[in-house]
């Protein structure tokens, strides 16, 4: 009998980044780790995806058309207040005011691109800890 691989309880990743080969490539690490990866190309699907589905992580890129990761956070965090997942920036902003600024937005994380599978699954370990 062959034993079926099922994403740990609470374990949803959300990615959200304008950019295929991004989402790809956190895709590939997160379901690598035992996760379930859901992917959004913007911040407004992001926010439709909320709606139905409560993610334990959501890494966020920045720089997006239309809202950026900015606003995405401050949305996620004023209308899903019962929503308690973590929200993991990834970005190629590296500016001490870029990352005051993910804080400030209530941002948990910040990792700096191109993202380091090593180093995003360490903080995904330690965030799903939590």
């Amino acid at each position: 009998m062959s034993q079926q691989s099922f994403p740990r309880p609470g374990s949803t990743v959300l990615g959200v980044d304008d950019e295929t080969l991004n989402l790809k490539l956190l895709s590939a690490t997160v379901a690598s780790m035992g996760y379930r990866f859901i992917g959004a190309r913007s911040g407004a699907e992001c926010l439709n995806i909320l709606k139905k589905s409560a993610p334990r992580i959501v890494l966020l890129d920045i720089m997006m058309p239309e809202m950026d990761g900015f606003e995405v956070c401050r949305r996620i965090r004023k209308d899903f207040p019962l929503l308690k997942c973590r929200i993991i920036f990834q970005t190629a902003l590296n500016s001490k005011d870029d990352i005051l600024n993910a804080m400030k937005a209530a941002g948990d994380d910040y990792i700096v691109k191109p993202i380091q599978p090593k180093m995003l699954k360490k903080r995904l370990l330690h965030w799903m800890a939590k």
